[in-house]
């Protein structure tokens, strides 16, 4: 098995290897989820999500700066370089818990347009 092969493997198996999670279909985590999981379970999504960008740079080469400035690779790896997985947790969890509307939203769409598109902005 290749590096990157491996390193696919890992950060899919960790996005579904915890048992509160598995389930017939993938799911798009949202609030609800999210404030019902546990620590490794938020830590191993965030993870698996930050494994799967690094890939994904790793894999366009030189072709990842010509990448749309907009595309979700490049705001989530700029804007959210520098922030700790613990540092989004806390930011998650704060966020999901001001509004049950929040609840709704699903996590990547909080990290993408709430927490890294305004870092770019800075």
């Amino acid at each position: 098995m290749t590096k990157i092969s491996l390193l696919l493997f890992v950060a899919i198996f960790s996005l579904v290897s915890s048992s509160a999670w598995c389930a017939d279909d993938m799911e798009i985590i949202n609030g609800d989820r999210w404030l019902s999981s546990n620590i490794d379970q938020k830590r191993a999504y965030l993870f698996g999500v930050g494994n799967v960008l690094e890939l994904e740079e790793a894999m366009m080469g030189k072709e990842y700066n010509n990448m749309p400035k907009d595309s979700i690779v490049h705001v989530l790896l700029k804007g959210l370089s520098g922030t700790s997985i613990t540092d989004m947790i806390v930011q998650l969890d704060h966020y999901y818990s001001k509004s049950s509307e929040n609840k709704k939203k699903a996590v990547i769409e909080v990290l993408y347009i709430d927490m890294a598109k305004p870092n770019l902005k800075r």
